[in-house]
């Protein structure tokens, strides 16, 4: 039976819960083994993602069969959704990874993959990764801010060094990632080699993730469409398998510099439609609709930054 996991705000906390047929029960309150004691978090589920699967499977196939009045969500409003994950060790990031991407929007026409490398970074999970809804702060340092739709791959255990024969057994489940961009920072002409992943990539609310986390074995991800669309206008339709690096190729060169820890998120680059090609970028109001076959669709609103709010 397929399912998926997620964390939704309810009561006023973060709620691990598990879906199946678009209703989402309390995973605590259905099987409190599979958190340790105290606060669960979903993050907790990957440190033995195979002992959780195969609790998570009985479960699915169990609540399958339940009334749909014994849901504990029976319809979640989208901004009940908070990012699946509070908080994974790390988020890496592929940049350049569709053909169309770097040869129309970055003008690299002559890009050739086999004499490149694959061209990594990171943003801080803590500080970056948001849910769906009203929950992405504009970046008040920029005038020029973008958006990338990606395809998500949580890691399932932890790996150094590891095989592109063998990287996909280190995959758990999949989800939708947006890898929010300020342009004017990622290509500061101030800066002292034109290039900054920190300013342009690293800032607060950058990583939009979710809305839920569905396992790898119900997923084909060297298939599936992403679309987003910005204000109802689709800006973005391309296909996995148009990556110039599959997602085994990313683990396996991921994994030469940092070990690769469960709930690791990796993001794996996007495909033509960014705002930079057009001079097109977001403002205060705007709205994210981010859909990947299989995977749902997140949705984002941008809004004002007001630090006097959080002081």
């Amino acid at each position: 039976m397929r399912y998926t996991i997620g964390t939704i705000l309810h009561n006023g906390r973060a709620t691990p819960v598990i879906g199946v047929r678009d209703l989402f029960w309390e995973l605590a309150e259905l099987d409190s083994a599979l958190f340790v004691l105290g606060n669960p978090k979903l993050i907790q589920l990957f440190d033995d993602w195979d002992k959780s699967e195969a609790r998570l499977s009985a479960l699915a196939e169990r609540l399958s069969e339940e009334s749909t009045e014994k849901a504990i969500f029976p319809q979640p409003a989208k901004e009940s959704f908070l990012t699946p994950l509070q908080f994974p060790a790390k988020v890496l990031l592929m940049g350049a990874n569709y053909y169309d991407h770097v040869r129309g929007d970055a003008g690299w026409v002559d890009f050739e993959k086999s004499d490149k490398v694959p061209t990594l970074f990171f943003k801080p999970p803590t500080t970056t990764l948001v849910g769906s809804g009203k929950s992405v702060r504009y970046p008040t340092q920029s005038t020029k801010f973008d958006w990338e739709i990606e395809l998500a791959a949580i890691i399932s255990k932890k790996g150094k060094r590891i095989s592109v024969e063998s990287a996909l057994d280190y995959v758990a489940a999949y989800t939708i990632g947006l890898d929010l961009s300020a342009r004017d920072w990622q290509f500061d002409p101030k800066h002292i080699v034109k290039w900054d992943l920190f300013g342009g990539k690293g800032f607060d609310d950058s990583c939009p993730l979710g809305p839920t986390l569905t396992p790898a074995r119900f997923v084909d991800h060297k298939n599936l469409q992403l679309q987003l669309r910005l204000n109802g206008e689709l800006k973005q339709n391309a296909n996995t398998r148009d990556m110039i690096w599959t997602l085994a190729e990313q683990i396996s060169a991921m994994s030469e510099h940092v070990t690769l820890e469960p709930g690791d998120v990796i993001m794996t680059g996007t495909p033509a439609g960014v705002g930079l090609k057009s001079g097109t970028f977001m403002k205060v109001g705007d709205r994210l609709d981010a859909e990947i076959s299989d995977l749902g669709c997140l949705s984002v609103e941008i809004i004002e930054d007001n630090p006097a709010k959080e002081a």
